[in-house]
């Protein structure tokens, strides 16, 4: 009893009035009633997650919570009791605490959480002192044998539903009626037993509790690309020719969150807690580490799942909850990683490339039986390195995971599972040596061009979902934060990629008042489809023919085109003279910015007088 003495002002009101089967009397009616006062909930220290999380399947399970107050453990068994079968099934819970739970639990509509966490030993000390008639009892309404319940429980209606929507609606809302109407009838016959006001049979809120998350990881897993032959990979993937390589994925995480929990709890049942709401305000870090390297020759495509092995849950530390100094439930601190990583491409690939996306997501979350609200505060773009890599051909790589904070109310009574959900497009592009030629004054060349370069997109969305035993409950909260976005983009060839410098045909010589016509256009190597962005430049004052895709200013202009299709360009000059025509491609809609900045592609012009020929 040592362990529970803070909790036993919650009984001594009625204790002094219940310590026998008094029958009811003149002296008992006159007496004033009373209401025990409501606790307040506190935590102990947090401790590492030894063996992983039990995850508790049986409707029923008994389980020892300790904590350490003032330098000594403290223990105390609990039964975990889900919904109607897991009471009528449970082992060691006395008799009258039995019926009453069997009584309240039906008062529960579909959705309200029908976990309770009974604290044996208060429970058992509780019912020598509170004799419940025999007389409280659920009423015998007949039986539901669906799925092997006795009767329509929150648990069983749920199935009865599924089984027969209508009529198990109607059934359960004659019953639900029924079993508020005995409760209402237990708690007044009761009150006046106790010597307790009818409102302390009723399901109060407990102050909310405040409990600091913070912790830092750094998990780290592998996935094998071996694979040779045309075959097919599963998961729609597939392969012709040969792949060899890995693909390395880390997830530093980094949370620092004030989580507020609370509970259900009935003052006159004081052995008992439900929980009720996981909510919490904070920052939840991580930075995604994704490094490539793939030896192939052919085509192959492969979706895989996150992670390869393993359960998705990292186990990081338990925080004790308490009533006064006795341990009554768990906060269980996990991190939550899942989702795939696709990885595709054709031609030939030999080398590797890096990418890291580090990303600080600060929101506030709300989780209840009836699901789980979000508002993301602030989400910065993330920043990225990038190293070597050589390449022919197309590599990509693109995960899509869900890395999350994941807190659970002893292990699965009710959870919040919340984070960012980034999606990341990492391409790495490259082309052999390709012959090219442009025209100039009726004259062609031809030149070679290559390329190779990575390129980054990125988007984010807030995710978070509440589960009650594992299984996701209410709707599941998605807002996209960021939507697609370009985030980063290098040229990686030595020297840089000639496919990045424009090809510009037109005229060398020209007569003056007479309009040329310069068409522009990407290589034949050229990675990308969309519209890019043409920086023009020229010298002598020549006057530019009005084009939808430019936007001219003196002497120069930014143009808009199809990469692979000629763009024409007009300029008229004045007068005569040595003029030059420049122009360099500095991104494109994608808002990718070419950076180095490619080599400008420059053309001289002869003007001569007017009228002449050129």
């Amino acid at each position: 009893m040592k362990c529970f003495v803070i909790l036993g002002a919650l009984l001594a009101t009625a204790a002094s009035v219940a310590s026998s089967q008094v029958a009811l009397s003149g002296a008992t009616k006159s007496k004033p009633k009373t209401m025990p006062a409501i606790p307040n909930l506190s935590f102990g220290q947090a401790q590492p997650i030894k063996g992983g999380l039990s995850l508790g399947a049986a409707r029923w399970e008994a389980r020892s919570i300790t904590t350490f107050i003032g330098g000594r453990s403290v223990t105390s068994s609990v039964l975990h009791l889900r919904g109607l079968d897991g009471i009528e099934k449970a082992q060691g819970l006395p008799d009258g605490v039995r019926r009453l739970l069997e009584m309240h639990v039906r008062t529960l509509r579909p959705g309200d959480p029908d976990h309770y966490i009974i604290n044996t030993k208060l429970a058992e000390d509780w019912a020598r002192t509170h004799a419940v008639p025999a007389n409280i009892k659920p009423s015998d309404n007949g039986g539901d044998s669906h799925s092997g319940c006795d009767v329509i429980s929150t648990h069983c209606a749920s199935e009865a539903y599924q089984h027969a929507a209508d009529q198990a609606s109607q059934q359960w809302q004659k019953l639900w009626e029924q079993a508020v109407a005995d409760w209402k009838h237990a708690a007044g016959q009761l009150s006046n037993e106790w010597s307790v006001v009818e409102e302390c049979f009723a399901d109060h809120t407990l102050p909310p509790l405040s409990v600091p998350v913070k912790f830092a990881i750094d998990p780290s897993m592998s996935v094998s690309l071996e694979t040779s032959g045309s075959k097919d990979l599963g998961g729609g993937g597939s392969a012709s020719g040969t792949v060899t390589g890995t693909i390395g994925l880390g997830f530093p995480m980094q949370s620092d969150f004030q989580t507020t929990l609370e509970v259900f709890y009935i003052p006159c049942l004081p052995f008992a807690v439900r929980p009720r709401s996981i909510a919490g305000n904070g920052v939840l870090t991580v930075g995604e580490q994704l490094k490539a390297g793939v030896t192939a020759t052919g085509k192959f495509d492969k979706v895989f799942t996150i992670p390869p092995t393993g359960g998705p849950q990292i186990p990081i530390e338990v925080i004790p909850i308490m009533i006064g100094d006795v341990p009554v439930a768990e906060l269980d601190v996990s991190a939550y990683i899942e989702g795939n990583i696709e990885v595709g491409g054709q031609g030939k690939a030999e080398g590797h490339f890096e990418l890291d996306n580090p990303h600080k997501a600060q929101f506030e979350f709300a989780c209840s039986g009836a699901g789980c609200q979000g508002t993301p505060r602030s989400i910065p773009d993330p920043t990225t390195t990038s190293e070597g890599a050589q390449m022919s051909g197309q590599v990509f790589v693109k995960p899509a995971i869900f890395t999350a904070l994941q807190l659970d109310f002893d292990v699965d009574a009710l959870s919040a599972r919340v984070g960012p959900q980034p999606y990341l497009l990492g391409t790495a592009a490259g082309c052999a040596a390709v012959a090219a030629s442009q025209t100039l004054g009726g004259a062609a060349s031809s030149s070679e061009n290559h390329v190779l370069t990575a390129d980054l997109d990125w988007g984010v969305d807030l995710r978070a979902e509440a589960l009650i035993a594992r299984k996701v409950v209410g709707p599941k909260y998605q807002h996209s934060v960021t939507g697609d976005k370009h985030l980063w983009f290098r040229d990686l060839a030595p020297g840089g990629s000639t496919a990045l410098v424009v090809t510009v045909g037109g005229p060398a010589q020209i007569a003056a008042a007479k309009a040329a016509t310069y068409k522009v256009r990407m290589p034949s190597c050229y990675p990308y489809t969309n519209a890019v962005q043409y920086h023009v430049t020229w010298s002598g004052n020549a006057t530019p023919a009005t084009t939808p895709a430019c936007r001219w200013q003196a002497g120069q202009g930014i143009c808009t085109g199809d990469p692979t299709k000629d763009l024409a360009l007009g300029l008229t000059w004045s007068a005569p003279g040595s003029y030059s025509v420049t122009v360099v491609a500095v991104g494109d809609e994608h808002r990718r910015v070419f950076a180095p900045a490619p080599k400008p592609t420059q053309v001289n012009v002869a003007v001569g007088p007017a009228g002449s020929t050129p």
